[in-house]
């Protein structure tokens, strides 16, 4: 509920960066960010669709991963873009609801295709010779239906308390996006569930997620140490090594926003500042690091490279 016909929001950016020189940077940042991330993701789903030795599970849930990413950054940025550049620093009642909705959906769905990824290591590494019976096609998209679906109860469920507070007043939101933390302190009536519910579903999503990633590679370490050859101990760090790292860089960066969030010392510019490397980061280093830690990924792209690039001077 809100009182007034086009009630809006005022997005303050970064409070402490409000100068030219300081907002010119931080346009170059974003914008530099931004196309990298659509260049690196979109590459990594062009590379995986094209290639027919690469239609199988992992990397079927790698491309679920790229479009989060992409989606999570698309939600952010080009409004983050417009308030830097153009100063275009408000947002209505109902696309500041839509954009806090997306964003948990995108953060949320990331978890749950990570979680899947365990899994699917898991079966890769402790059951090689069922993996291809275990896999199928209609489980993959079972899960990965799951994984976008469940994402959506988080945003659901916090998004319909929210809308029951009153908005008559303050409308001057301290982020550069909508964000939920932020959106349900603009309301002037008690909003101390919509706080509890918001700590319940963050917090309670890491440690589950973080449950299963420890269990899930506790059950792949015990089966590794139990292989002597140091062949097979390689070969279960390229199965799984990427995913591992993806893994903790997405766990730590998000705790870490999480911890600063709610700790007074931190300033309200340097919780931002870690914010943006959390939205930032992620998307920016996961190709990359699927790149050059997955062999059947590199050699994807030597052929592409192969066969458009180094084909196209030839000529």
């Amino acid at each position: 509920m809100y009182n007034g016909t086009e009630f809006e929001f005022i997005l303050l950016g970064f409070p402490g960066f409000q100068d030219k020189e300081s907002k010119s940077i931080l346009t170059a940042f974003f914008f530099s960010a931004y196309i990298l991330i659509l260049l690196e993701n979109f590459f990594i789903v062009i590379v995986i669709v094209a290639d027919e030795n690469l239609h199988k599970p992992m990397y079927v849930f790698i491309c679920n991963l790229a479009l989060v990413d992409v989606l999570i950054t698309t939600i952010v940025i080009p409004k983050t873009l417009a308030n830097l550049m153009f100063n275009l620093n408000t947002i209505s009642f109902s696309a500041c609801f839509v954009q806090t909705f997306a964003f948990l959906h995108g953060t949320t769905a990331q978890l749950h295709i990570l979680a899947a990824m365990c899994y699917d290591r898991v079966i890769a590494v402790c059951n090689p010779l069922q993996y291809v019976t275990v896999m199928s096609n209609k489980l993959v998209i079972t899960l990965l239906v799951l994984c976008w679906t469940v994402a959506l109860v988080t945003p659901l469920v916090l998004l319909y308390f929210a809308l029951q507070l009153s908005f008559c007043g303050p409308n001057k939101i301290p982020n550069y996006y909508c964000g939920h933390a932020a959106l349900i302190k603009m309301s002037c009536t008690d909003y101390s569930i919509n706080s509890v519910l918001g700590l319940v579903f963050g917090l309670g999503l890491l440690i589950l997620h973080a449950i299963i990633f420890i269990i899930s590679y506790g059950k792949i370490i015990v089966t590794v140490l139990k292989v002597k050859s140091a062949d097979g101990h390689m070969k279960a760090f390229s199965t799984c090594g990427a995913h591992l790292f993806v893994v903790i860089t997405t766990l730590l960066s998000a705790g870490f926003v999480y911890v600063t969030s709610r700790v007074p010392a931190f300033s309200l510019d340097a919780r931002l500042m870690v914010a943006t490397v959390q939205n930032l980061l992620c998307p920016v280093i996961n190709p990359i690091i699927y790149s050059l830690m997955t062999k059947e990924i590199i050699e994807s792209i030597k052929k592409v490279i192969q066969k458009n690039i180094i084909k196209h001077f030839q000529e």
